[in-house]
């Protein structure tokens, strides 16, 4: 059942600890099967850098909750795979969001329940998912640098990270943009971007694809070390409804 709020979890790890989380990532369902069969749970890995890279940075994982209920949600940071993912972290960043729109699938699922709200006067979330035919993933790849040093200048852009399921075949990224306007400039008008969706539809790079804007509901965690979020986190520009609670 597609979900009507959704969490996405970033940890940080010493190196230490990198490698049991690149273990839980690639066997989940020995930690909690339960769960992650159900789709509820997807442990996701991130590029270096900011995460737009080839090259996978073992010590940051994304967690994105995905309940079939909304009352779910906060049992889901009680789940054997949250807690054993969340407590060697020396670094969280939470983000609860409500999708609005969208379209697209994951892994050929429909995900979201969006809402059909508009987004855009206030700071909203977007997430985008792109699934690389494997014939065009050096096509591909040649274009994510310069996309993502456009990302990392984008006036308006608050936060930005990628990550995936496979570091060559699938690239997600997930961003917090100030308003609409900033977005569309970045996404349609500005930079590399309009140009390598172009070539993406031109050329058919991907075979699977998704956007989904959502609102924003919270924003918890570290949030300090990163001044954009921390702003907009203790600002009334978003709803910051009653905690969930964070595993430590």
């Amino acid at each position: 059942m597609p979900a009507s709020l959704v969490t996405l979890s970033f940890f940080r790890y010493p190196r230490r600890q990198a490698w049991g989380a690149f273990l839980r990532m690639g066997f989940p369902g020995v930690i909690d099967g339960p769960t992650q069969r159900s789709g509820q749970l997807r442990l996701l890995g991130c590029g270096s850098g900011s995460g737009f890279s080839i090259l996978p940075d073992f010590t940051r994982y994304c967690l994105m909750g995905v309940p079939e209920r909304q009352e779910d949600l906060a049992g889901l940071r009680h789940t054997k795979l949250y807690r054993s993912v969340a407590g060697p972290s020396i670094e969280q960043l939470h983000f609860t969001v409500r999708p609005a729109s969208g379209h697209g699938s994951w892994d050929g699922e429909t995900l979201f329940d969006y809402s059909g709200h508009e987004v855009g006067e206030d700071p909203f979330a977007v997430l985008t998912l792109a699934s690389v035919a494997p014939k065009r993933v050096r096509s591909f790849w040649r274009q994510v640098p310069q996309v993502d040093r456009s990302l990392s200048q984008a006036e308006g852009c608050l936060w930005h990270a990628g990550f995936g399921s496979h570091p060559l075949l699938q690239l997600a990224t997930f961003s917090i943009w100030e308003n609409m306007d900033a977005m569309r400039a970045f996404a349609y008008r500005e930079g590399q971007h309009p140009k390598a969706i172009k070539k993406a539809r031109g050329e058919d790079w991907l075979p699977e694809s998704l956007f989904a804007r959502f609102e924003i509901e919270a924003i918890e965690g570290d949030v300090d070390r990163y001044p954009g979020l921390a702003t907009l986190a203790s600002s009334d520009r978003i709803r910051q409804p009653q905690s969930l609670p964070i595993a430590s």
